[in-house]
């Protein structure tokens, strides 16, 4: 089935054009890698995605300083209501007056606290937490912990949280209930609630459990613990302060909105409006385009993106793709244009035989070609120090999709080497049709979906649906995901029905020898 001689000769006749070709498509690859690698491409998308992360950090920040904050200032006002009521009822009138003001004062305060507890319960149901849940228990301890209740006589329950976090522990002033006008109290309410809330914040949030938990969510992201640290989350004075910040704007526009509120305004339509506009991100405030573009980017693999979409199914197939137009036709209707295939068949040798040998060299010099570019793909891959899912499994997938689509490609040049006994004719039909495939690629590269969405033109997208090339599917390969294996399967099919054919018609075609 094969000739020795003839596939001797046909590397003889291409084998300086693979050779050049090869070390070009090497030398590009290898290039693109290390340069891209090295440079500032994967800095920039890694800044990008690190700007994002730490704005949405901060954001949630905020949102959780202003819960903590209204969560418990509303918590010291059911006490305040709680011991008021205790002192003036019946009950505290005939039992623990007579016994002195400080054992009646100590009666209501644990009267209240036991209130204050059921009311954190309440809290918890009303937002839709399950009793004992995690969520619960957080609404619990953030109301309780900026309370910081008296468990025994000297002895408060949260004081070691206080201490371990550099501050003095708090002690709400349970008498000003009774004795303060209403407009100091709810001052008093509120600067205890504001100084305390945001220590326990902060507190919280610094604490290694909690900075694992938040490290966990964010692996997904490749956030490193050092990463994070430099975000300023581990740093409890800063936290305090972005804390402290969100918490003294929205307390001022908050009396400022209600003093001056609008007939078609209410109380609680006002503090979610302060609370959105105070705890949105650095990306929601931008441009809907805009923040689509640097989430686009923030969340690509821009080096994989440039290595496999851009140079593999595009650059890297470009003078590939001219090496195979070229030698397709010298190997059939190159050779019988210019008579030399009259001597080929003069010898014993049959025309399935020179068809068989002509398209294995073919699919032959491809193999060996992405081979090569598949070595130095991995040894660049594993010299350059880059952020990337890019990794040699995926890189030698990419290769192997790279030669299956070329594969496909030979075979419509091949075929069309095989039908036409003149070589500008198949060169025009085989060739242009490969040449075209590549053009659309490229224009249907702008619109789709490895373009961030700033520069992306959706329309160009329908270029991709003309060109057998994106059935080449890189993302797929990048993701993990299967996709690729059904339409790998179809080049191969496409490939092998072209040669099949080929094969067929030289030997049944009249040949002008």
């Amino acid at each position: 089935m094969i000739s020795k001689p003839l596939l001797k000769q046909s590397c003889k006749a291409n084998g300086l054009m693979w050779a050049i070709i090869t070390f070009a498509v090497c030398f590009m690859l290898v290039c693109v890698m290390l340069i891209a690698g090295n440079g500032n491409l994967s800095k920039t998308k890694v800044a990008v995605e690190n700007a994002m992360i730490e704005a949405e950090l901060t954001a949630q920040t905020k949102n959780r300083a202003l819960n903590y904050y209204e969560l418990s200032s509303s918590g010291l006002y059911y006490f305040d209501q709680a011991f008021v009521a205790y002192v003036n009822s019946e009950e505290y009138q005939q039992k623990y007056v007579a016994e002195g003001a400080d054992a009646a004062n100590a009666a209501a305060y644990a009267y209240a606290a036991v209130a204050l507890q059921q009311y954190c319960a309440g809290v918890a149901t009303e937002l839709g937490y399950e009793a004992d849940s995690v969520e619960a228990q957080e609404v619990m301890g953030i109301i309780m912990g900026v309370f910081n209740p008296m468990v025994a006589e000297n002895t408060y329950q949260f004081d070691a949280f206080y201490v371990s976090v550099g501050e003095t522990a708090p002690r709400y002033d349970v008498s000003g209930a009774l004795t303060m006008t209403a407009e100091e109290r709810a001052e008093y309410v509120g600067e205890y609630a504001f100084i305390n809330s945001t220590i326990f914040l902060a507190g919280n949030m610094v604490n290694p459990d909690n900075v694992e938990k938040v490290l966990h969510e964010l692996e997904d992201y490749g956030i490193t613990a050092e990463e994070y640290s430099g975000f300023g989350f581990t740093d409890y004075e800063n936290v305090k302060n972005i804390a402290r910040t969100v918490v003294i704007n929205y307390r001022a526009n908050l009396a400022y909105r209600l003093e001056n509120i609008k007939p078609d305004e209410t109380e609680g339509g006002i503090r979610a409006e302060l609370k959105a506009s105070f705890t949105s991100s650095i990306l929601s405030t931008l441009p809907e385009e805009v923040g689509d573009a640097l989430e686009d980017i923030g969340s690509m693999d821009l080096y994989g993106i440039l290595v496999g979409s851009i140079f593999f199914k595009i650059a890297g197939l470009l003078l590939p793709i001219i090496y195979m137009i070229m030698a397709a036709n010298n190997l059939i209707a190159g050779q019988v244009d210019s008579g030399s295939m009259a001597y080929v068949l003069s010898t014993p040798t049959k025309r399935s035989t020179v068809s068989a040998t002509q398209a294995l060299y073919l699919i032959g010099s491809l193999f060996l070609m992405f081979l090569c570019t598949a070595v130095c793909s991995v040894v660049s891959i594993l010299i350059v120090d880059v952020k990337t899912d890019l990794n040699v499994g995926k890189l030698l997938l990419i290769n192997l999709n790279a030669f299956i689509v070329m594969f496909a490609m030979s075979g419509i040049s091949f075929l069309a080497s095989s039908v036409f006994n003149r070589s500008k004719n198949a060169m025009a039909i085989g060739g242009g049709l490969n040449i075209f495939f590549l053009v659309a690629t490229i224009l249907g590269l702008f619109g789709s979906p490895v373009i961030p969405s700033v520069i992306r033109m959706d329309s160009l997208k329908y270029f991709n649906y003309v060109s057998i090339i994106s059935l080449f599917d890189v993302m797929s390969i990048l993701e993990y995901s299967s996709a690729f294996l059904w339409k790998a399967a179809i080049l191969i099919a496409v490939g092998s029905i072209c040669y099949f054919v080929a094969f067929k018609r030289f030997k049944e075609k009249d040949l002008p020898l």
